[in-house]
């Protein structure tokens, strides 16, 4: 997929800026926080992800297995999209969202594509209450997270949606929409298999 080298980014809009009421039905306010070291989940696409905690002191970086950071777990954070915002969703996200009343957060960056030409990119990044998410693993209630992806002046769009698990912060379930006929091999429909927790001493 496009790898943005940064030149310039503008944020529009935060995602819960100013949380207002609750939800009727249970606790509107999410906070993202690292899957516990040794929380394992098994992806139906065949790849696995191992997570050892935080990966340092941003609050929606989480280190896996191989040393590779990830921007909740789960987005790498070479992509464009972290450098023009990461640490604003990071806070966004850690410091808890109002799902009864999200703004999204909008902004454009800068990247390259395949010939080297520099292209304007927007995203949108969203949350909401997913709901119970029924897996191989088991079922979930979730929080659904969308990305949604535009090269400015083209066609090329897509959206992601990544649901978590509300209790541990484990992704356990991925769709991808995307609008054009390539595709990158990143961007991949799967749920959880199987998810292990790390195991936790008897008294």
């Amino acid at each position: 997929m496009i790898r943005g080298i940064l030149l310039a980014a503008t944020t529009v809009a935060a995602i819960g800026a100013t949380p207002q009421a609750q939800a009727q039905s249970g606790d509107a306010t999410w906070r993202f926080r690292c899957p516990a070291a040794g929380t394992t989940v098994e992806q139906s696409s065949g790849t696995m992800l191992r997570f050892r905690g935080p990966a340092s002191t941003n609050p929606g970086e989480c280190m896996t297995a191989g040393n590779q950071r990830r921007f909740m777990g789960y987005w790498q954070v070479g992509e464009g999209f972290y450098n023009a915002a990461g640490p604003r969703l990071a806070a966004a996200f850690a410091n808890g969202i109002n799902l009864a009343n999200v703004s999204p957060l909008e902004f454009t960056y800068y990247g390259f594509n395949r010939s080297n030409d520099s292209i304007q990119i927007m995203e949108r990044w969203t949350a909401a209450a997913g709901g119970a998410v029924t897996t191989p693993a088991g079922t979930f209630d979730t929080v659904r997270v969308d990305r949604y992806f535009n090269v400015i002046g083209s066609s090329f769009q897509y959206t992601q949606s990544v649901w978590f698990d509300r209790a541990t912060n484990v992704p356990v379930r991925a769709n991808i929409d995307h609008r054009n006929f390539a595709q990158a091999p990143t961007l991949v429909n799967w749920v959880a298999f199987d998810v292990t927790h790390p195991q936790t001493a008897s008294r």
